[in-house]
């Protein structure tokens, strides 16, 4: 029952979103063509677009959406997953634009390891910025901060301590606290006790 209904929001919200897919990918792809070589290109561009991407999954943008979620029979922690999906399946096509675009007309070498610490850096960025979506004020500016620190110490070890592993790791464990973080502030709203 779970995985069928994380399907169905995903498929619901992606359906909602195409228009925001489509113009997160022809963009990433502008800017691959446009953009420098080096690895602080592909992970800033895309984690700051994962970050939009993010944002704009905010409550209220889609109300039907968010009422027919709000009455499915889903823990908090459920939610979560599904929605943290939905900017992820944006943001991973995103990236593969630019980066194909940019190996394919900028002359980007070492695809492999700009590939994977781009996807990386993007998604932790945009797990972490998915919880400003549920705050605001200062709490809000904090998520998105820590957002862009994300991206900037994967770059950090993948490029200055020459760590690739080490990036990857850490965007892996950072996009796991994330949606952790999310789940538990929706199950806080969850009026079925977890």
């Amino acid at each position: 029952m779970r995985g069928r209904a994380t399907l169905a929001i995903l498929e619901m919200r992606l359906r909602s979103e195409r228009r925001t897919l489509a113009f997160a990918c022809a963009t990433a792809a502008v800017a691959g063509f446009v953009a420098p070589r080096a690895l602080a290109g592909p992970v800033f561009f895309c984690s700051v677009l994962g970050i939009i991407i993010a944002l704009v999954q905010s409550p209220g943008r889609f109300p039907h959406l968010d009422l027919c979620e709000q009455g499915a029979p889903l823990f908090g922690r459920q939610l979560a997953r599904a929605r943290a999906l939905v900017p992820c399946a944006i943001v991973v096509p995103a990236t593969l634009a630019y980066v194909a675009a940019s190996a394919a007309f900028a002359g980007l070498r070492d695809i492999p390891v700009t590939l994977a610490v781009t996807l990386g850096a993007a998604v932790a960025s945009t797990l972490i910025a998915l919880s400003a979506t549920i705050r605001a004020g200062a709490a809000q500016l904090l998520y998105v901060a820590m957002a862009g620190a994300a991206s900037a110490i994967a770059f950090t070890l993948a490029a200055v301590a020459h760590s690739v592993w080490g990036a990857i790791a850490f965007c892996a464990f950072a996009s796991f606290l994330a949606v952790r973080q999310y789940g538990e502030t929706l199950a806080r709203y969850d009026p079925v006790e977890t």
